[in-house]
């Protein structure tokens, strides 16, 4: 039972990875690549229905579908820039120690009290310009 969920599970993820990255153009294309090879076999030679399949200028409803969707992911960007956020740091956070509980901290260089420990927190980067 364990491996049959292992593999749902890993096929589940290679269809969703697959789909993710344009998989289903990529499947409605080659439906009709194919569709367009056998409509244009039936009335003139494999040969021409080739060229005609495959040159652009001849293209059937599904490319034409499938040609607009492609040039609407191409105009979406990845990340917004006004979406994009960012969290400055702090420079030290205050942990102070709950009350009858010992504080077991071992920390390089440190001899204080154990009742109250700052914590360093590097401050974040310059921006490079």
């Amino acid at each position: 039972m364990l491996k049959r969920m292992r593999f749902v599970a890993h096929w589940l993820l290679i269809g969703t990875i697959f789909l993710s990255f344009g998989g289903g153009l990529a499947v409605l294309q080659t439906f009709a690549w194919g569709k367009m090879l056998v409509g244009y076999s039936s009335t003139s030679s494999l040969q021409e229905a080739v060229k005609k399949t495959f040159d652009g200028e001849h293209p059937c409803s599904l490319c034409k579908v499938v040609k607009e969707n492609k040039k609407k992911e191409e105009k979406k960007p990845l990340l917004k820039a006004e979406a994009k956020k960012e969290a400055p740091l702090t420079a030290a956070i205050r942990l102070k120690n709950p009350l009858g509980v010992p504080a077991v901290i071992f920390l390089p260089g440190y001899f204080g009290h154990d009742a109250e420990v700052i914590i360093g927190v590097p401050f974040q980067p310059p921006r490079s310009v």
